[in-house]
């Protein structure tokens, strides 16, 4: 009988998704490079280097496809192990982008709003291209681990992976919006330590309570639109049915 696991050979390691993803990237970049040119007054260029943090998730995952397939054995185990600590560490800064939009809220132009100005819906386009990559590139990279995990181990270990995975971000989230963390900080693990230790309250478990929700659904959503819940069927080639005649 045949095992119902996805191989990891199945799994595409540059997705029709990843160019589109690309390209997204460059009309953003290329969005923030007009504004720049015609407002002055604001800069949002911040926004290019946070998506390009938000990428870093998704190359990572791209790399333990690979290392997955080109290795065997303990080889293969401790490389995925260890580039699951760096993407685990890193995948915060995808769903981030979509924190992003406080900087929409807090500049003082928009409180005299002309519905027929170009400059806020200009503005809401861009920052939601900016917050649908994140979010995308965030699903693309856990899709991939989400394979993995269902290859080594089982499907409900992967899908336990999925929602760990989704609140750990949403509490990195936390600490990358409100504690102003960054991933490199691991550097100082002692100092990173303190600053996580303090940062664990009510506030700080309901932030990661909404925004690892709001990963969850986004990732479920977009597995679902896929087709991830297909199962496949398996048919005999006919010329085995025809030498069991």
């Amino acid at each position: 009988m045949r095992s119902t696991k996805p191989q990891i050979t199945d799994e595409p390691i540059i997705a029709p998704l990843f160019y589109i993803l690309a390209a997204t990237s460059f009309l953003c970049v290329l969005l923030i490079s007009l504004r720049e040119t015609q407002v002055l007054s604001t800069n949002f260029k911040f926004l290019i280097w946070n998506l390009f943090l938000a990428w870093l998730p998704l190359v990572v995952s791209m790399a333990a496809l690979l290392w997955a397939r080109w290795t065997k054995g303990s080889l293969r185990g401790v490389g995925l192990l260890i580039s699951g600590v760096a993407w685990i560490l890193l995948f915060p800064n995808a769903p981030y982008l979509t924190t992003d939009l406080i900087h929409l809220i807090l500049i003082h132009g928009y409180r005299g709003f002309d519905p027929e100005g170009l400059l806020l819906w200009y503005d809401l386009v861009l920052f939601f291209l900016f917050m649908w990559c994140g979010l995308l590139l965030g699903y693309l990279s856990m899709h991939h681990y989400h394979k993995l995990v269902i290859q080594h181990f089982s499907v409900p270990t992967g899908w336990l992976f999925v929602f760990i995975s989704s609140y750990l971000s949403g509490f990195g989230v936390y600490l990358g919006r409100v504690v102003r963390l960054n991933s490199w900080d691991i550097l100082s693990p002692l100092l990173l330590l303190e600053e996580v230790v303090e940062a664990i309250h009510k506030p700080a478990v309901i932030f990661s309570i909404l925004f690892g929700t709001l990963i969850v659904i986004v990732y479920v959503s977009l597995y679902v639109i896929s087709g991830g819940f297909r199962t496949k069927r398996v048919t005999r080639p006919i010329a085995s049915e025809l030498t069991n005649l």
